[in-house]
């Protein structure tokens, strides 16, 4: 195994509880070190790989219509069904608009 060498700094009680772990399982502290990073890198890799990123996807979402006042009606513009009446943003009083699919 290639090693290279890398200087971490430790809490005063991590560092006594990684020296107690090392005499309890015979094993250096140094492996012990390697063996946890190994599998959290292992573990953080597999999550960067999931679908993406839940905010990114959540922006590509399309709208079914087009909110004018977005900030101030949001609550109604994420829950409302959309081509509900209570969905739309328009000169129309409420009642539908004219780029809400039907």
């Amino acid at each position: 195994m290639d090693l290279r060498r890398k200087q971490i700094y430790l809490s005063a009680e991590l560092d006594e509880h990684l020296g107690r772990l090392a005499l309890a399982t015979g094993r250096s502290e140094s492996f012990i070190i390697r063996e946890a990073l190994a599998e959290y890198v292992e573990r953080a890799a597999g999550e960067a790989g999931r679908e993406g990123n839940p905010l990114a996807e959540l922006l590509t979402l399309s709208v079914a219509c087009e909110a004018m006042d977005g900030s101030d009606e949001h609550d109604r513009d994420l829950y409302s069904e959309p081509g509900a009446p209570e969905a739309c943003i328009g000169r129309d009083g409420g009642g539908g608009c004219a780029r809400c699919e039907p």
